[in-house]
Formats: structure tokens, sequence, C-alpha cells
């Protein structure tokens, strides 16, 4: 079977501005308020250790602050826009019979009501959210373990270098897509098996997807 994991904000949900309005109001961090300083950190490969530490947030307190943020981005999320041209190519993966899912570390129930608000439920198979920002890799070897996906026949697309590192751990392609939180320049400074700059160009990729060899 072939499928395609997607990873949720950023990738199929144009959330970044609420993700850092979100974040502005758990911690107070003027440098969350600064949009030059949020531009900056697009170009940067900075995982949330570092975020943390850079923020002079106590690691006690991360778990917290992710659980509050993800209460906040529930009363949110059916203001939270799809990116353009996501919907046509959803469609299209799903007429040429690939199975689609969501990894996320975004929660299951925020994912499965912004799909239902756009009357995208139908288009993926499952959800699986909560991935802590540390592990996505191990819930992607559980999604190709619990629904006997094969690595040589699934694709991993998500628009963080944290992205091309998990599916590199799993040893699995993966596609970056330059519209979401990390650039263009970063991602490619990463070596992912293959960059999308729109919606349609990922829809075209996966398509036309030799089962043996993404290019």
């Amino acid at each position: 079977m072939r499928a395609v994991i997607f990873d949720f904000d950023g990738t199929i949900a144009d959330s970044f501005a609420a993700v850092m309005d979100i974040a502005y109001r758990v911690t107070k961090k003027a440098e969350l308020a600064d949009i030059n300083n949020i531009h900056a950190m697009r170009n940067q490969h900075i995982g949330l250790r570092e975020a943390i530490r850079l923020l002079d947030i106590p690691r006690w307190q991360g778990a917290w602050l992710i659980k509050k943020g993800r209460n906040i981005m529930a009363k949110d999320i059916h203001a939270v826009p799809l990116f353009e041209g996501m919907e046509e190519a959803l469609a299209r993966l799903n007429q040429a019979k690939f199975e689609l899912y969501i990894v996320t570390s975004n929660s299951t129930r925020n994912v499965e009501r912004f799909l239902a608000s756009r009357g995208l439920v139908g288009e993926f198979k499952k959800v699986y959210g909560g991935a802590g920002l540390f592990k996505k890799s191990r819930l992607i070897k559980k999604v190709l373990k619990s629904n006997r996906l094969s690595h040589d026949t699934t694709v991993y697309v998500g628009d963080e270098v944290r992205d091309i590192e998990a599916a590199r751990l799993v040893e699995m392609p993966v596609i970056a897509v330059s519209w979401g939180y990390n650039t263009e320049q970063l991602l490619l400074q990463h070596q992912p098996t293959v960059l999308a700059r729109t919606p349609q160009q990922l829809a075209d990729i996966i398509i036309g997807w030799d089962e043996n060899n993404l290019t």
C-alpha cells in the first residue's frame, strides 16, 4: 500500500501566526512578539531544548506550557487557515489511492476538529497526535508498524528540519515543504529527499513517485 504521512502545523494548516501568538500569551516573552526575531528563528535549526534555554524558561515548565498552548489552540482551531491548494492536493492523492495519515505534536482532538471544520476528515485514514517534540520518529515508526506500511512505499511530508531528521531516523524518504516554519534555504541545507514549493507540486511529486525511487 502506498501511503503519505503528513506533519500538520505548517504543512497542512497555516498555523504559524496562531502558534506564535499563543506562545507569547503563555510565556509573556517579548522575543516572541518581535517579528524580526521570529523571522530570524525561521532560518535557524533551533530545537525545543534550545528555545527553552534561549527564552530563560525553566525546563520543568516546558510540558505545562505545551499543554496550555494546545488547550488555547483548541478554542481557536476553527480560525486557522488551510494552506491554499492543500484541499485539492489531498483530493488528488486520495484519488490516486494513497493512504494518508497525520503525525503531529498538536493534539489529536485539535487536528480532528480542524479537519471537520474544513470537511477533510474523510481524506485521512488516521490522526496520530501528541508527538513529543523529541520523539516524532517513534510515532512515525508506530504508524508504519500499526498500519503495515513499508518504508519503501511510504513518504513523510513536513515543514521543519526536525521533520527531515525524524524521517531520516526511520530511514524513509521525506519531502520538505517550503511554505511552513523553516525557510527553504535551511531545509535544503539539511538535504530532504526532495523539496516542494506548492501543494500542487507536492501532489505531482508523490503521484509521479516510482515505488523504488523517489526523485
